[in-house]
Order: C-alpha cells, then sequence, then structure tokens
C-alpha cells in the first residue's frame, strides 16, 4: 500500500492484556505512516491506558456501561465524520467489524481469528494482518509507558509505607477476570512468605475491583505482613507501583503483560488459556503451564498441578540473579 492515506482509525476495545500485544502492530503502523493521522477507538475503561500511547494522534471512547444502542450510534457518527481512508480492526469480533462497517472508512481489514493458527502469538496475529496492506513488522517488543504524575503517586506511597530504597520488592497478583485462571490463594501465600523470608524482601500484593476478598484471603493465609494496596488503582498508578517491584508473580491477567512490558522479571502462571498465543516471548520472564487443554472447565485443575516448590525454585533462581 502506498502512503496516498489521510486519516488512519485503529479498533482494539478491551481488555487490558490484549490492548498492550497490539502496541507493537500500532508501533509498525505509525512507522509505516509517519505523516498520517492515526485514531484509536476503544473502550472507556482503558482510557487511562491508550492515551499514554504516544503513536497516536486521537482517541476515541465508547462508553459500554448500559447506553446501548445511544452510545454505539454516537460513535458511528463520530466516525464517519472522520472520513477514515484506512480501517484496521484489531479485535476481530463481531462488534468490532461492524463499527468498522459503519464507519465508513474507504478501506478496511480486520482480523480473523478463525484463520491464525493456534498457536501463533497473538503479536505475529497483527502482523500478518498488517503484511496484507504492505507493513512488514518485525520488532515485537513491548513497551509500556508510566507519566511522571504517576510515578510520582507510587514514589510517594511506597515512601508512606516506609519501604527501603534497596529492599527487594515482589509484586504478588492473586487474580484474573475468570476463575480458571486462577492459582489457588494459598499457594501465592506460601511463595510470598519464602520469598520474604529468604530475601527480605517487601511482598507487595494488588489486586483488581472486584478482588478484595482474594487479597484478603491471601492476606490472611501469610505468616508475614504484605503490603496492601487500594484495589481501585487506575491502570496508570498500578504500573507505576509495579515498575518499583524486582519481581512479579501472577496468573494470566492484564497487570502481568504490564509487568512483561515495563520489564520486570515475571512469572506467569497458566492454566486452561494458550500460553503460546498469549504469553510473553522474552526470556526472562518464565510460564509454567500442565498440560496443553483450553477446556475452560478444567482450568482450575490445571492451575492445582502448578506446584508451590516449582514457583519458589524459579523465583529463587531470579531474584538471586538481581545485582544487589
Amino acid at each position: 500500500m502506498t502512503q496516498n492515506l489521510g486519516g488512519i482509525l485503529l479498533i482494539r476495545m478491551t481488555s487490558l492484556g490484549d490492548i498492550i500485544l497490539t502496541l507493537p502492530a500500532i508501533r509498525a503502523i505509525r512507522q509505516h505512516f509517519p505523516l498520517h493521522r492515526v485514531t484509536m477507538l476503544t473502550s472507556l475503561e482503558y482510557i487511562d491506558l491508550v492515551s499514554e500511547i504516544p503513536y497516536l494522534d486521537e482517541i476515541i471512547t465508547l462508553d459500554r456501561r448500559g447506553k446501548e444502542p445511544a452510545e454505539t450510534i454516537r460513535v458511528v457518527r463520530q466516525l464517519r465524520q472522520k472520513k477514515f481512508d484506512l480501517v484496521i480492526d484489531l479485535h476481530g469480533k463481531f462488534r468490532t467489524r461492524l463499527l468498522s462497517g459503519l464507519s465508513g472508512g474507504r478501506q478496511r481489514i480486520g482480523s480473523r481469528r478463525d484463520i491464525y493458527p493456534p498457536n501463533t502469538h497473538a503479536i505475529d496475529d497483527h502482523f500478518q494482518l498488517l503484511s496484507t496492506i504492505g507493513i512488514q513488522a518485525n520488532d515485537k517488543s513491548l513497551e509500556f509507558y508510566v507519566t511522571e504524575a504517576n510515578q510520582c503517586f507510587a514514589q510517594e506511597l511506597l515512601n508512606e509505607k516506609l519501604l527501603l530504597g534497596d529492599q527487594v520488592k515482589v509484586g504478588i497478583f492473586p487474580g484474573a477476570r475468570w476463575d480458571y485462571k486462577c492459582w489457588p490463594a494459598d499457594r501465592f501465600a506460601e511463595v510470598a512468605d519464602r520469598i520474604g523470608k529468604q530475601y527480605n524482601a517487601a511482598i507487595l500484593l494488588f489486586g483488581g475491583p472486584a478482588e478484595a476478598d482474594l487479597v484478603s484471603q491471601v492476606r490472611d493465609s501469610m505468616q508475614a505482613d504484605p503490603i496492601l494496596f487500594d484495589t481501585n488503582l487506575q491502570i496508570g498508578q498500578l504500573a507505576a507501583l509495579i515498575s518499583f517491584c524486582d519481581q512479579f508473580v501472577s496468573n494470566d491477567t492484564g497487570p502481568t503483560h504490564i509487568a512483561v512490558a515495563l520489564g520486570i522479571p515475571t512469572i506467569v502462571l497458566f492454566g486452561a488459556t494458550n500460553h503460546l498465543k498469549f504469553g510473553p516471548l522474552d526470556p526472562m520472564h518464565t510460564v509454567i503451564r500442565h498440560g496443553n487443554s483450553l477446556d475452560r472447565s478444567k482450568g482450575n485443575d490445571m492451575m492445582r498441578l502448578i506446584t508451590t516448590d516449582e514457583v519458589w525454585k524459579i523465583a529463587e533462581g531470579k531474584l538471586n540473579s538481581l545485582d544487589k
């Protein structure tokens, strides 16, 4: 495709981890079309994340919280006013295909989950889509953008909690959007206690808005006292706190992708989701998974196959390699 283009619309509505995995494609699009206006359509709940992507010129949000169909009509009208020359649907669901079709874009391409090989990485899937319009992308590295304001917020909060600057800090995020992705709370607690005792480490215990009870379960199962944080942190605030960690241990969930993108050595616990498609590519991170089933009904059983000893062994190896 030549550069005879005006505005470009990218569509990726959700979710946190999936949006992060689109960043290599977004970067490649900007590099291929450096002079064109690039707009992204996403869900309002992710504006905190998307607004910091430096490759975008404009963001259009759709509020999915019970405002249909008026909200969709509003967004479609806004899209059509822009008269996009190219629309790239990086999501590939019925809703996003519909929005792409209604956008009025002159040329439209979109992801098709049913045609991608099952074990190719999501980043490669996006690159394959871009290749259909002549964009040859190779850089699979992830990025995350922590603002100065969020960095200051995190530093002040850590100072309030009396965390020493040179103390080892290990982040634990025991939750996930779906229960079948979650490792048992008592096992997170056991690993956290072993790390804390062996390395005099501060355990930073995080959770999402719906995970206060789960965070409490981990805390109550621990012998030592972890450092607790508000479960209603904004995405940018959470990312800033994670950036201070020396290691991160979590399930396959959005904050895990944040840690990976920030370059924090991460241990990711996978069950009935495909680590080959969604897991970290950089060898500094480690995936633990037993079995190959993608049957969600088997997810909890698969997660229970992961032992505390194997997680501890990997955590110990990573922490021993720190230049402290």
